[in-house]
């Protein structure tokens, strides 16, 4: 199976993606929010692995969501990767992949034929060693945007019968690997910590960033459950 060196609970944060932001509001005054930040999570992992680091094994579980505090230094470090996310020329396709039907039309190849050419940048992307940021469209209007789109680590693959099957990081899923089967031919990738299939996904441009030396330092005690057993990484 090819796949990287990248793995989910070596790399991966221990806190699921429960942070709530607001991104934007529109001129109807509906407003764009994120459920979480998984941009951030997902860039935010990637350049621990090319640290060569392990994520912080901080307990966080007495805080407020159980994520880490936005005055904390890996709050802050997560929320600047999620703008920076949302900064590539690729996040686009997020907006518009969201107002665009999903099969093809007279103007349009659709969500499903424009996910079908991504998966082999996805399969050498992983064949040259190299772990990649998957966009995932679920979202059919702009309000949904930030909320039922979703950011994710793709770091191995497997060809099945009918399409491929990819592994990846979902900060959903804290720690443990979560695959996607993209089935040559039909609509949507059915993920396997998720009811309802994908409507699309891509390869999101990433550039790795060196995270701070503060990640790694103990971090300070949360409530009565003491969420503060930090440790510094190797």
């Amino acid at each position: 199976m090819p796949g990287t060196a990248f793995r989910p609970e070596v790399h991966g944060f221990g806190f699921p993606n429960r942070f709530t932001n607001q991104i934007a509001t529109l001129p109807s005054g509906d407003r764009i929010r994120t459920n979480g930040r998984c941009g951030g999570m997902a860039y935010a992992a990637l350049d621990i692995f090319h640290a060569g680091r392990t994520a912080p094994d901080d307990d966080w579980s007495a805080a407020p969501r159980g994520v880490p505090p936005d005055d904390t230094p890996i709050a802050a470090f997560i929320s600047k990767r999620l703008l920076d996310s949302y900064a590539q020329l690729s996040a686009v396709r997020f907006i518009a992949w969201t107002l665009l039907p999903s099969t093809r039309t007279l103007l349009f190849r659709g969500v499903d034929g424009w996910t079908a050419a991504e998966v082999p940048k996805l399969c050498a992307s992983i064949d040259s060693g190299t772990p990649g940021v998957l966009g995932l469209v679920g979202a059919q209007r702009l309000p949904d945007v930030g909320r039922r789109n979703h950011q994710v680590v793709v770091f191995g693959y497997r060809r099945t019968t009918a399409g491929v099957q990819f592994d990846v990081y979902d900060n959903n899923a804290p720690r443990r690997t979560v695959t996607l089967d993209w089935t040559k031919g039909q609509s949507g990738i059915v993920a396997s910590n998720r009811r309802t299939p994908w409507r699309g996904m891509f390869l999101h441009t990433y550039e790795p960033h060196p995270p701070p030396t503060a990640l790694w330092r103990p971090a300070r005690r949360v409530g009565a459950g003491g969420a503060g057993r930090g440790r510094m990484g190797p």
